[in-house]
């Protein structure tokens, strides 16, 4: 059995876990499962609005004793959970296509593999200082010009600041249009705490460094629980565990197993052609099947900031103008479909 666990982080109130309970209502599964809401720092108001929302849902309540970073909620629903495979979807997901679990379960069952999501990345924080620092790096030449760049991450902040989550209802669907916390601070402002902290700095590996998101994936119970997720105390550790040198990715990678991505049509692709599936940053990420605020945040952009996002996730394959999808090539990128 899948327990398929949706994190809801208490601060942000109800208008995300509203947005998600409404697309796994529209959107089915596909495969049997139970679904785990997954508490983290959520009081009895909001507990009692959610168990509201709720009703009619099958589910079961998983409450953490205190807060924690998201990676770390997951781990302890690793430890408390008995589920043969386990899918985790974060604050911000929604779901947008039908038979979404099962085309992920059916990429978990391809020989070797090990982790499986709904969309992958191989940005590198460290090849960004290095291009912030003008030092070599796979981004020169790739990454829009510093004017570009900084013009559309102020658009961006500027955009988030004017659509916070409001307590008026009848605004909360216009208001959790763009993430709440800033784009920036994941992408740009990061950086910039880099340059005097050189332990940091060597957390990461230059790019590509391949790494599943963490907003939508899935793996054996089993396999979660050998990998090294505690200690999980600060947003750098939770940056670090997502797309470091051992991240979660990297150390499934290491076990000899495979990291995939599958979209939407259900189409699986190993990590040399992540690019080629146009799930996140990438086209017009027509083949998104599980959205967060990182993919709305590209797709309520123009052109301009869809090239700094593009650029940035896939560098030299960056192709942020919707076109004809090319095809991958070899038995690695071949598609299946359920």
């Amino acid at each position: 059995m899948i327990a398929v666990v949706h994190l809801v982080w208490g601060p942000f109130g109800l208008a995300w876990p509203r947005r998600f309970l409404d697309s796994y209502r529209q959107h089915r599964a596909g495969a049997d499962h139970d679904l785990v809401i997954l508490l983290n720092s959520v009081d009895d108001r909001v507990r009692a609005e959610l168990e509201a929302e709720l009703e009619g849902i099958e589910h079961r309540l998983l409450s953490l004793d205190e807060p924690v970073q998201d990676l770390a909620a997951y781990a302890e629903a690793v430890k408390r959970l008995e589920h043969d495979r386990m899918c985790f979807l974060n604050s911000y997901s929604t779901i947008l296509a039908p038979d979404w679990l099962a085309k992920l379960e059916h990429a978990l069952d391809q020989p070797g593999a090990g982790l499986v999501g709904a969309t992958g990345s191989w940005a590198s924080l460290r090849s960004a200082v290095l291009n912030s620092l003008f030092l070599p790096n796979p981004y020169r030449s790739v990454i829009p010009k510093r004017s570009v760049t900084r013009g559309e991450m102020n658009a961006i902040n500027a955009e988030i600041e004017r659509m916070r989550t409001p307590t008026d209802e009848a605004h909360a669907e216009t208001a959790i249009e763009l993430p709440r916390r800033r784009l920036s601070t994941s992408v740009i402002s990061t950086l910039k705490s880099f340059g005097p902290m050189p332990e940091q700095f060597l957390r990461f590996p230059g790019f590509p460094a391949h790494h599943i998101r963490t907003n939508g994936f899935m793996a054996e119970r089993a396999t979660l629980a050998e990998l090294q997720m505690q200690g999980i105390s600060q947003k750098m550790e939770a940056y670090a565990l997502e797309s470091g040198h051992n991240s979660l990715t990297r150390q499934v990678q290491k076990r000899g197993l495979r990291t995939l991505v599958v979209g939407r049509d259900g189409t699986v692709y190993d990590r040399d052609h992540w690019h080629l599936s146009r799930t996140f940053w990438q086209g017009d990420q027509e083949q998104l099947m599980i959205a967060d605020n990182q993919t709305r945040t590209y797709a309520n952009g123009g052109l301009d900031r869809r090239r700094v996002l593009s650029a940035f996730a896939w560098g030299p394959q960056m192709d942020p103008v919707l076109g004809e999808r090319p095809q991958p090539t070899g038995e690695s990128g071949a598609g299946h479909e359920r």
